[in-house]
């Protein structure tokens, strides 16, 4: 690796390492509030089915009510509201950390009643008139929701209000870590639209037509869609709430006619950000996976490792074959490269020779060394080409390996998670720079580019200037990168090692053919 390619590729880890910790600063949109019309607070007792036992009413504090349970997901329902929360996704050994899902803002604060029947939560409040019914049901086989809202006035007059569901009220001190990766989506029109809560200052709406909103973390998503169309004018809205924020589907005008109900029908998932889960949704929620900026290119290196993955039965293989074929497909470039990095060091002694020249006349000497690049054939970004294509193949595996729920906990030798670094070792105490663990994957990968550095070295003619710049990035490239990789996925750092001994390998061989050649 030549100097140009190396500054070109730190550079985009510097970009990449900027982008995973900053935000975009949303465009924040007048508040439009919600507030619900003034009901009286009494209560009308004695209205459950009598089929129904129920197990909340009145609560004044916030513990598990009920449990939503099946073969695929354990949800908790809170007293306090009447919320969801908490959820475990069995097949995944994932847990998924939210709260108030499904909440009412119009009866946050009103008396209700939990009753729970074999596949199915109701949620009540009845005041003087006026009074919401949520149920919540379910089957035993996926992680979709059954949501209805029954809105009923038995008064003489028409009951106008707004109200808001309410999909998740993200807590106050959230881990920087994992609130850097937590966002709020929309989808309207056909198009999704992304924020992370955590960003927005006061509040923000966006009307919502025929769409669905949503809230992801690292792995796992709630995605909330309107069964059918209606006349009550739906936003999307993010609250901030101190540190925290909450995000929700505001009701707005709302009408209930004298002595009648209205019904609201909606559809939840709640589960892994799983592709094949989520079109199963048959709702165009696959939108929700989503990889960032290179998207496509992650989504299209996952297909080939799930590909190899039903082949080989190993996700860590899968990966050892995916740097393989990368390498493979880049390799003429890659042997292009070899040679134009040849070229160069040919002409160090005459570049040398321009620089002391022309040392008081930059001008000059930039000239002079581009007619000798020319004279020579040689283009001095040859060796950066293979480097500059395997930057967008390098971060859309950082953002597949480090967000795709497939790979979460998948074991490979000694390593764990290929989602996580891999950790040898984990220490009680602290040590200088490792930390309390030793991430051995890119410790190796530094000694390979070590001993690649040394190969392109030995191969050089360089004097002077150029030869010191040689010894010094012979170890600055590989405690720079090794440190740069450290706490990175280690199924990226397998790839990257992988990669590093293909292309150490191929130098070694086409300089030994060289001399070989040179010998006869």
């Amino acid at each position: 690796m030549d100097k140009k390619a190396f500054l070109a590729i730190l550079l985009s880890l510097v970009v990449l390492i900027s982008w995973q910790t900053l935000f975009v600063k949303p465009q924040i949109i007048a508040n439009k509030g919600v507030i619900a019309k003034e009901t009286s607070t009494e209560i009308v007792k004695n209205v459950q089915p009598a089929t129904v036992t129920p197990i909340s009413r009145l609560a004044t504090e916030d513990v598990l009510a009920a449990r939503l349970e099946n073969n695929k997901f354990r949800l908790d329902v809170l007293s306090l509201r009447g919320t969801l929360a908490n959820g475990h996704f069995k097949d995944y050994n994932l847990n998924f950390e939210f709260k108030d899902l499904l909440g009412n803002k119009f009866s946050f604060d009103k008396p209700y009643t939990i009753e729970k029947n074999d596949g199915k939560v109701g949620i009540y409040n009845v005041q003087s008139g006026h009074s919401l019914y949520k149920s919540i049901s379910y089957d035993k086989l996926n992680y979709v929701l059954d949501l209805e809202i029954v809105y009923k006035n038995t008064t003489n007059t028409a009951w106008l209000f707004n109200d808001s569901i309410v999909l998740n009220d993200i807590p106050q001190g959230a881990h920087p870590d994992a609130s850097r990766l937590y966002e709020a989506f929309w989808k309207g029109q056909d198009t999704i639209h992304r924020k992370n809560p955590l960003s927005i200052k006061g509040r923000f709406t966006a009307a919502l037509i025929d769409g669905y909103i949503g809230f992801r973390d690292r792995y796992s998503c709630l995605v909330l869609v309107p069964e059918s169309p209606s006349e009550i004018q739906r936003y999307f809205s993010i609250e901030r709430a101190g540190q925290g924020a909450v995000i929700a589907m505001d009701l707005e005008n709302i009408k209930v006619p004298a002595n009648s109900e209205i019904t609201q029908k909606y559809k939840l998932y709640c589960g892994p950000q799983d592709i094949n889960l989520l079109k199963q949704f048959n709702l165009g929620a696959e939108d929700v996976v989503y990889f960032g900026g290179f998207d496509f290119i992650s989504q299209v290196l996952l297909s080939i490792m799930r590909f190899l993955h039903n082949v080989l039965h190993s996700w860590g293989l899968a990966i050892i074959f995916l740097s393989i074929l990368v390498y493979i497909c880049l390799y003429p470039l890659s042997f292009k490269q070899m040679q134009s990095m040849k070229h160069m060091q040919m002409l160090q002694p005459q570049i040398e020779a321009l620089r002391k020249a022309y040392k008081d006349n930059p001008q000059r000497l930039n000239k002079e060394i581009m007619d000798l690049y020319k004279k020579n054939k040689v283009n001095p970004l040859g060796g950066c080409l293979p480097m500059l294509l395997q930057i967008p193949i390098f971060f859309g595996l950082y953002q597949a390996l480090y967000r795709s729920v497939e790979l979460k906990g998948t074991a490979f030798l000694w390593i764990k998670d290929l989602a996580e670094p891999d950790r040898l070792f984990v220490f009680s105490s602290g040590l200088p720079i490792l930390g309390k663990e030793l991430n051995i994957l890119p410790i190796l990968m530094a000694i390979g580019m070590f001993f690649q550095q040394r190969i392109t070295m030995k191969s050089s003619t360089a004097v002077g200037t150029s030869a010191e710049q040689q010894k010094m990035m012979l170890w600055l490239f590989p405690i720079l990168f090794g440190f740069i990789f450290y706490k990175f996925p280690s199924g990226l750092n397998l790839y990257w090692f992988i990669n590093t001994l293909l292309t150490t390998f191929t130098q070694w061989k086409t300089l030994r053919t060289t001399n070989t050649v040179k010998g006869n």
